[in-house]
């Protein structure tokens, strides 16, 4: 008996859905009245549309049915597979990469893969061959057509075809030999075992409905020859106009009925069905788009739809989630409105920011792959520690994150981390664990020889104990690792995985109660444990695969572990939502096929997202494609994919039945103009010029209009601006939230800072004056009255007192990076030892001329600096290359300072009764930090002020040289510069550089020299460039004489004035927002917390500047006034 097949055509809202739903429910109730259910079929394209049925076909004539036999054409197919005395298995996708992984290194291993060598490792490779084979698979295209296609082409690819031929055959091979079957050869599976009569749960049906589909796989139209044998109806729904004008729209529904009407029964009616409600907005799309523009007559009638072009990205989402919003405040129930866009993935994040903070309930259709969580990449992170051979990087990514928290005694609850991290940056050892290690042992003993020679002091015990807590931080760590160094087979890696992340306490990362990150927690403790799930299955998995391959799984080290693991998890996804109701629906646009959408919003419409742009298939070409099915084979051509774009932006867009909401980004993340998709120009030009504006929405301006309020942060930004403009209602209403009440506090702080930064003359406290009693108190203890300053910190704090703040008060360092540098510091250290050493033994020897003979300088020089910097101390090769370098340049200063030492002798030779003497060597005065030099004379501090102005300062002079002319007694002050810039004349006499005159003051009240010597000159000698360098010279005067008495008063004046001055200045807690450029070398680090770059923009306006070197008559704290009073 020959089955009734009718083919339903019609465009979208012919209603053929509603005709084939009428049909199903007449059999359903006729089976329910012959107590036969379970006689019908119905085949949708996708589970969603499948859903949409069920829901459906209730209705008050049947209020209930039983055996619906509503499916997807693969979860029929799978019902039929697993109704079979020896079900077939399906391979999953993740052992699906693994045993093409598995053929693909087998070929490599027996030399069968030439043309692919460079790349057959590659987890690229396997996502060409895996999505090749598909293709091929989709179409039930064997291995052998596939070798016979290849076969008649004329070109040079002989190599590629066989090797792609190859591993698809072994592949078929093994799946069959394993009795299993992938995504496509399901409905292989399922096909054949319709042919031999394996029905399964299924009879004979009294009707059969596929509804949705434009066109049909190959084995599909086979399975439909099957199953019109098996019923009395079949129906058909296609979308295509019954009078043809759309041709490449409709062109896979044109190919699909002819394929229908030639392999069903030659009784097939084609049933036409037409549109019969009346023109709208929506008919319009369904009807015109896509048809030719000359013969389209514009629509009036566009009262549905909305064309949204937004500025950027982030902003569209933000408009559509105020859309949203606005149906839900009007009553829509949240499950008629679905959010599309071409993908979700291009969105990432911002769909979830978005909507939550809106407070709209959604639900993402897309899954997320595993790779994007940030719980999954600190797994690899662990891995990658041992791959990197502890790079400082790595190493800290994971110490430093807080999925590490392991329940050791050397953690030390997170402590011992921030010791081994400054240790590693002293040591500059950026990555090398046996370095590493061997380093911090070598620390550990020195600091435990230093404190044993210096019990008493608590800066030896508190360096011995931070270094041992970092050597047994590493050591536990290393320890722990010690398994990822060896070989193992898969299913032990991945229990070493699981045990190691345990150890590390990754799961405590999610057990703590804090209400603010409870969504995180959760999604983490979720992702965690369907990720050990997918390990374990994948174990299972692997293990099979290798006793198909008859041989044991051979041993991996770590690196082929990761690299095995990163292709096994390649594409696979979770669903962190799986509760719909009474939620919105974020869905792909591939996703609402078939579905019924009552308020349908489409977001992302720029040109890039339709049509897709084509990428060329890098295995063959289009014309090798074409070639290709002219001998048989149906591979897809770039003319099919913009027939298919065309279809879906159909298909997408006569979803709504109520209402249409487009949008697109008119401007890119960089500004940059963007266009709208040529498909949604289309669209607007089925309607009348007008009838459809394309409203520009959302500005670059954060501030949002009352109507687009959607989130507390909208409301907040609102309630600010409002308050600015006197209308304090609604900041006075979210006062009265308790929500908000702590968020209010923050603003009324953050608007009292305002007004004191951008209108208050003067610095205020907002810019680095301390003003409760508190701060100035802590300020004081900091500094008190016996504290010593260095001359640095004076310098420092006249050239930015914010960064003085910041490092001496907050107590604030800039972390040395670990990687290897040139480190100018202790460049300088260096030589300032070796000069120290060089002229002790010189003096030793009792004669001043040798002092400066260039031939018994240089080699003594050499000799100390071999001493000096010497390469048992050297961990790495690198190291000892950069420390050869360093020596180097260091001799090459030995042998310039020999000769600047001998010009000088000549020099003050000619100038003085004989040579200079040298009396003086790091000369400490106050408490120098560092170890005394028992050799030295200790010097107590010098003292500048009277009364409560006293201040005292400590330093150390470099040389004090000293000798005579005609019987007077004459000093130099000499400062050692590795550097090559050196203050100028004007900034040492304002006192902006005080250094050298400090030490001139400290040198003679201290009595470092004879109370009847004068000073001669303070110099710098710069020992890569000239020598020494007297920057209080005159000028004018051919000869060199001794200082002025002038310049000498001036800086006697000067400094008596102005180091109490900067003092006080420091303990009433004034540190201003300015920066003196012409001297200051503000830190990089510093700038993100000091504000000198707003200030500058207001400061002559507002007074927001000070002369920290005037302190005649002022005191700190009417000079802080005045500053305010300006």
């Amino acid at each position: 008996m020959q089955p009734d097949v009718q083919i339903l055509t019609g465009i979208a809202g012919s209603g053929k859905t509603d005709r084939l739903l009428d049909e199903y429910r007449r059999t359903l109730q006729e089976g329910l009245k012959q107590h036969a259910p379970g006689k019908t079929l119905w085949i949708s394209p996708t589970v969603r549309s499948r859903k949409q049925v069920l829901d459906q076909l209730l209705s008050p004539e049947m209020p209930v049915c039983f055996a619906p036999h509503v499916f997807t054409f693969e979860a029929f197919a799978e019902t039929i597979l697993q109704s079979l005395d020896q079900p077939v298995q399906t391979l999953p996708e993740i052992s699906k990469r693994y045993l093409l992984r598995s053929i693909v290194d087998d070929l490599i291993a027996a030399g069968q893969i030439q043309y692919f060598s460079s790349i057959a490792g590659t987890s690229g490779f396997l996502d060409l061959i895996s999505h090749f084979i598909s293709e091929l698979k989709r179409e039930e295209i064997w291995p052998e057509q596939f070798s016979e296609a290849c076969a008649r082409l004329k070109m040079d690819s002989r190599q590629k075809d066989q090797e792609l031929a190859l591993i698809y055959d072994r592949y078929q091979v093994a799946l069959h030999e394993m009795r299993r079957y992938d995504s496509e050869g399901r409905f292989w599976s399922a096909r054949t075992a319709l042919q031999e009569g394996m029905w399964g749960p299924f009879g004979q049906f009294d009707l059969i409905v596929l509804d949705g589909f434009a066109d049909f796989t190959h084995t599909q139209y086979e399975i439909l020859e099957l199953l019109a044998a098996r019923t009395s109806r079949l129906l058909i729904s296609l979308p295509l106009e019954n009078e043809l004008r759309r041709q490449d729209l409709f062109a896979k529904s044109v190919v699909a009925r002819q394929v229908l009407e030639r392999r069903l029964p030659k009784t097939i009616q084609i049933v036409a069905c037409e549109r019969n409600e009346p023109a709208s907005s929506r008919s319009q799309i369904c009807e015109a788009l896509f048809d030719n523009p000359r013969e389209m007559k514009p629509s009036k009638a566009a009262e549905h739809i909305k064309v949204l072009a937004v500025a950027g990205q982030r902003n569209e989402l933000e408009v559509l989630a105020v859309e949203v919003k606005q149906l839900l405040l009007q009553g829509v129930h949240p499950e008629e409105i679905s959010l599309v866009f071409r993908s979700t993935l291009e969105y990432g994040d911002l769909i979830h920011e978005t909507l939550s903070a809106a407070g709209i309930p959604y639900f993402l259709g897309q899954e997320q792959e595993f790779s994007r969580f940030p719980v999954i990449r600190a797994i690899f992170a662990f891995l990658q520690i041992e791959l990197d051979n502890w790079s400082f990087d790595s190493l800290m990514s994971i110490l430093d994150s807080n999925y590490f928290s392991p329940d050791w005694p050397e953690f030390k609850s997170g402590t011992a981390v921030r010791s081994l991290s400054r240790i590693l940056r002293q040591l500059k050892i950026d990555s090398g664990k046996t370095d590493i290690l061997n380093a911090l042992e070598k620390e550990c003993r020195k600091a435990a020889e230093l404190h044993a020679r210096y019990p008493d002091q608590p800066k030896r015990q508190a360096i011995l104990e931070e270094v041992e807590s970092a050597y047994q931080l590493a050591k536990r760590l290393s320890s722990e690792t010690q398994r990822l160094r060896g070989k193992e087979l898969f299913v032990t890696w991945i229990d070493v995985l699981t045990s190691l992340a345990n150890e590390f306490g990754l799961p405590k990362a999610w057990s703590n109660e804090d209400a603010r990150t409870e969504a995180l927690d959760q999604r983490d403790q979720l992702v965690w444990e369907r990720f050990q799930k997918l390990l374990f299955h994948a174990v299972s998995e692997v293990d099979q695969i290798e006793q198909f391959h008859q041989r044991e799984a051979a041993p991996q080290d770590l690196i082929t572990f990761r690299s095995l693991l990163l292709d096994l998890l390649e594409q696979q996804t979770l669903a962190l939502q799986t509760e719909e109701a009474g939620r919105i629906q974020v869905l792909d646009a591939s996703q609402l096929r078939n579905l019924s959408v009552p308020y349908l919003l489409v977001g992302g419409l720029s040109e890039a997202s339709f049509p897709r742009s084509h990428r060329e298939d890098c295995l063959y070409s289009e014309k090798d494609r074409g070639e290709l099915n002219e001998y048989g084979l149906s591979l897809k051509r770039h003319a099919n994919q913009q027939q298919e774009e065309m279809l879906l932006f159909y298909e997408v867009m006569t979803r709504f039945t109520k209402q249409l909401i487009l949008s697109y980004p008119a401007i890119s993340s960089t500004g940059q103009p963007l266009f709208a998709s040529p498909y949604l120009s289309a669209l607007i030009d089925l309607y009348e010029p007008g009838a459809i504006a394309v409203r520009q929405v959302g500005e670059l301006n954060p501030l949002p209009r009352r109507d687009q309020a959607m989130s507390t942060r909208d409301i907040r930004i609102l309630a600010i601006d409002e308050l600015k403009r006197n209308q304090p209602g609604l900041f006075l209403q979210i006062l009265d939230e308790p929500g908000f009440q702590a968020t209010a506090r923050n603003i009324l702080g953050a608007a009292e800072m305002a007004v004191a930064r951008f209108e208050q003359e003067g610095f205020t406290e907002y810019e680095g004056v301390m003003v409760s009693a508190a701060s100035r108190q802590a300020i004081c203890e900091r500094f008190p009255q016996d504290y010593e300053f260095s001359t640095t910190q004076l310098e420092l704090y006249l050239a930015c007192p914010f960064q003085f703040f910041a490092q001496n008060v907050l107590g604030i360092e800039v972390p040395e990076p670990p990687e290897l540098r040139t480190n100018f510091l202790q460049r300088g250290i260096h030589v300032h030892s070796i000069l120290t050493r060089l002229y002790e033994q010189l003096s030793a020897e009792g004669d001043n001329a040798q002092l400066y003979v260039a031939d018994q300088i240089e080699p003594l020089f050499l000799e100390l600096l071999e001493k000096r910097v010497s390469d048992s101390d050297v961990e790495s090769k690198l190291q000892q290359v950069l420390l050869s370098i360093e020596k180097q340049i260091l001799e090459d200063w030995g042998g310039l300072f020999a000769e600047q030492s001998e010009t000088y002798g000549q020099l003050f030779e000619e100038l003085w009764d004989s040579v200079p003497a040298i009396v003086g060597r790091e000369v400490p005065f106050g408490k120098v930090p560092g170890e005394p030099d028992p050799s030295q004379r200790q010097y107590q501090h010098l003292t500048l002020g009277t009364g409560s102005r006293e201040t005292r300062i400590r330093g150390q002079i470099d040389r004090i040289d000293v000798g005579t002319v005609n019987g007077q007694k004459y000093f130099n002050i000499i400062d050692y510069k590795t550097g090559r810039s050196v203050p100028s004349s004007s900034e040492i006499r304002s006192g902006k550089k005080l250094q050298l005159a400090l030490y001139l003051i400290a040198a003679r009240r201290l009595e470092m020299i004879d109370a009847d010597a004068e000073p001669f000159h303070l110099g710098y000698w710069k020992i890569q460039e000239s020598g020494f360098v007297m920057p209080l010279k005159s000028a004018r005067k051919k000869l060199l004489e001794p200082i002025s008495a002038e310049d000498l008063e001036i800086l006697e004046v000067t400094l008596e004035g102005l180091v109490p001055h900067l003092a006080a200045f420091i303990r009433s807690g004034f540190f201003p927002v300015q920066v003196d450029e012409k001297i200051a070398h503000l830190d990089q680090a510093f700038q993100s917390v000091c504000r000198v770059s707003q200030v500058e923009s207001y400061r002559d306006r507002l007074g927001k500047q000070i002369d920290l070197l005037q302190f005649a008559d002022s005191d700190p704290d009417s000079s802080a006034e005045q500053t305010q009073a300006t």
